[in-house]
Formats: C-alpha cells, sequence, structure tokens
C-alpha cells in the first residue's frame, strides 16, 4: 500500500512539470514562429511512464491550460490527449526502447496528429494558425492548393519533425534517469530491464578484463 501511495505522489508531481514543459515549449516555439509545435514532449514523456491514461489525461490538461492563453488551443484538446494515449500503448509495446523503434513512433504519432489537427485547422481556422506552420500553409495555398491539401502537407512535414524530435528528447531524458527513479513508475520497468542488460554487458566486461591483467602480472600463459 505505501509504494502504490508512493508512486501516485510521484506521478501527481510529475503531471505538473510536463505540463509546464508542454506550455512554456508551445508558447515559445509560436513566439518564435518556428515551423514546429514543441507543446508534446511532456505529454510523451510522460506517457512513456506511466502508460496511456496518464499520457492522455496530461494532454488533455495541456490543451485546457493552453487554451488559456490561447483560446484557439481549445480546438485541438483532442489531439493533444491522443499522442499522450499514443505514446502510453507504445511504450508498453516496447516501441520507444530504441532509436529504429523511436523513429517508427515517432512516424505513428505525427500521423495521428496530421489526422486529427489538420481537419480542424482547415475547415474551423481556415489554415490559420499561430505557429510558423501557417507560413508553410499560406505559401502551399499561393501555388494554387486548396486549404485542406495544404494543410494536411504542411501539417504532415511539421507533425513528422515536431514528434521525432519530440520522441528523441523524451528518450534521452528516460536514458537519464536513474534505476531507482525508473523502478517507481508504470512503464518504468520497460526502460529498467534495458539498462541493466547493458550495465551487465559493462560488468562482463570488466571482469574479463581484470582476469587478463591478473593472468598476465603472474605470467601465466593466456
Amino acid at each position: 500500500m505505501k509504494q502504490k501511495k508512493s508512486i501516485s505522489i510521484i506521478v501527481i508531481s510529475l503531471i505538473p512539470i510536463c505540463l509546464a514543459i508542454n506550455v512554456v515549449g508551445g508558447n515559445l516555439a509560436s513566439a518564435l514562429k518556428i515551423p514546429l509545435y514543441v507543446d508534446s514532449i511532456g505529454t510523451i514523456l510522460i506517457g512513456m511512464l506511466c502508460g496511456p491514461a496518464i499520457g492522455c489525461l496530461t494532454g488533455a490538461l495541456t490543451g485546457v491550460v493552453s487554451g488559456i492563453f490561447s483560446p484557439i488551443m481549445f480546438a485541438y484538446i483532442p489531439v493533444t490527449a491522443i499522442y499522450g494515449l499514443a505514446a502510453g500503448f507504445l511504450s508498453k509495446k516496447k516501441m520507444m526502447t530504441s532509436i529504429p523503434k523511436l523513429i517508427t513512433s515517432g512516424i505513428i504519432i505525427a500521423l495521428l496528429g496530421v489526422v486529427l489537427s489538420s481537419p480542424i485547422t482547415a475547415l474551423v481556422f481556415g489554415g490559420i494558425t499561430e505557429t510558423g506552420q501557417g507560413v508553410i500553409i499560406t505559401f502551399l495555398r499561393a501555388t494554387g492548393l486548396g486549404v485542406l491539401p495544404a494543410t494536411l502537407i504542411s501539417s504532415f512535414c511539421t507533425e513528422f519533425l515536431d514528434k521525432l524530435l519530440s520522441c528523441v528528447v523524451c528518450y534521452i531524458i528516460v536514458k537519464g534517469m536513474s534505476n531507482r527513479y525508473l523502478s517507481k513508475f508504470k512503464l518504468g520497468h520497460i526502460y529498467l530491464k534495458e539498462k541493466k542488460e547493458k550495465n551487465d554487458l559493462f560488468d562482463d566486461d570488466d571482469i574479463a578484463d581484470e582476469n587478463t591483467d591478473k593472468n598476465t602480472d603472474s605470467g601465466e600463459p593466456q
């Protein structure tokens, strides 16, 4: 019971941290007008560690908090929620434990974002966004493309780069966590096991090197 309580406290304390990462990243991207969102790193991170339910909750809360600063974000709450849901499911399937799998996961999350966000951007807001994506949409429309095709193309390019970058950042963060800290999360064992295997490999190599040095010092033939 004590362990479950401590895990709950850790998860609850992690949610606002991840929310802050999302909101700050999103506002920064919007202010700089870069063709990225940078507002789902916290959602993907908590989804990786805590599973789809907590990931979905954090994503939805991100949409709500971001909507306070920019009301347009309220329309994207289903999108931000699906990011956390997808990250949690992919993590459970061990699809975020290596770079090749991470790229695949990034593409999957990006495609979900394109399918959900493009109709909202095109049909509700006419292709106008507060990020650098709006510049790409405007350029594509100037070439003769309609609002929806231009939004789909722009959204795919933006989502792919954004989600791939977000997944890599989260992967680096998780890799930097200690085994003791990882073990406190629902899905932490997935990344803990991999660390142990690598540590065991290094330990075996160290033992082999020590034995070789001892044999050399004693003059024993190899």
